[in-house]
This record gives C-alpha cells, sequence and structure tokens, in this order.
C-alpha cells in the first residue's frame, strides 16, 4: 500500500457544499460551515468590514490584528465547531442597509485588493 497517501475524512455530517454567508435578522453575517471551513476562518479573530454603496457591495477581510480600526470580533460556534458569526448591528445603521431588503444567503467572490488584500464581496443586488 506504499503507492497511497490516504487521510482519514472526519468532517462526517458537515455541509462543506454551503459556501456561504448569510444576514440575519439580528444584523449579523453568518458565516455558513462550507465558507468558514474552505477559508480558514477558525483561525481569525477579527473582521474588518466595507461597504460600497454606488454597487451596494459588503467587503469582508479577516485578520487577527488587534488593533485593526472599526474590527468586529468573529464569535466562532462551540457546539458545531464549523461556523461562526459577525455582530454587525452598527455596520448596518450607518450604511442604511434595511434588514428586510438583505436577508438570506449569499455566495461571496473571493477577490485580491491592492489596497485591502483578500476580500470577500458580498452583491447585495444578486443572491
Amino acid at each position: 500500500m506504499t503507492d497511497y497517501n490516504f487521510i482519514r475524512f472526519t468532517n462526517r455530517g458537515s455541509k462543506l457544499g454551503n459556501y456561504r454567508i448569510s444576514i440575519n435578522k439580528s444584523l449579523s453575517f453568518g458565516l455558513l460551515s462550507g465558507f468558514y471551513l474552505k477559508e480558514g476562518i477558525k483561525d481569525y479573530k477579527k473582521a474588518v468590514l466595507f461597504f460600497d454603496k454606488t454597487n451596494k457591495a459588503i467587503g469582508i477581510s479577516f485578520t487577527n490584528d488587534k488593533e485593526a480600526e472599526g474590527a468586529f470580533t468573529i464569535s466562532h460556534s462551540k457546539t458545531s465547531k464549523n461556523t461562526g458569526s459577525i455582530s454587525a448591528h452598527s455596520f448596518f445603521v450607518e450604511n442604511e442597509l434595511k434588514q428586510n431588503q438583505f436577508l438570506g444567503q449569499k455566495v461571496p467572490r473571493k477577490m485580491k485588493d491592492n489596497k485591502l488584500g483578500t476580500l470577500f464581496v458580498i452583491d447585495l443586488l444578486n443572491k
């Protein structure tokens, strides 16, 4: 059996295909398991949020920089261990985003920005 390098699969029951971020009634972002696991969110403590008013898009950058200005804390689920959330009430209020307009699950687009680094972009006008 030396021709194989098997790695045991241990994520039974995980919704790995669920690569989404949800916008919840509580004005928070839910980091669903597929996104959380694929992007290694468990390794981050903070999220920096950006808003493009013209294009109605949200950008999220993950960091461990405790001094990152305006960064929100990521709450990591203790029960599922494969999800997280970002409580961002002030972000939604400041940017006049009404919860009923944009609720639901969104597929983020990963992109590199020369100034901001890696961003996960949520286009609010598309599902």
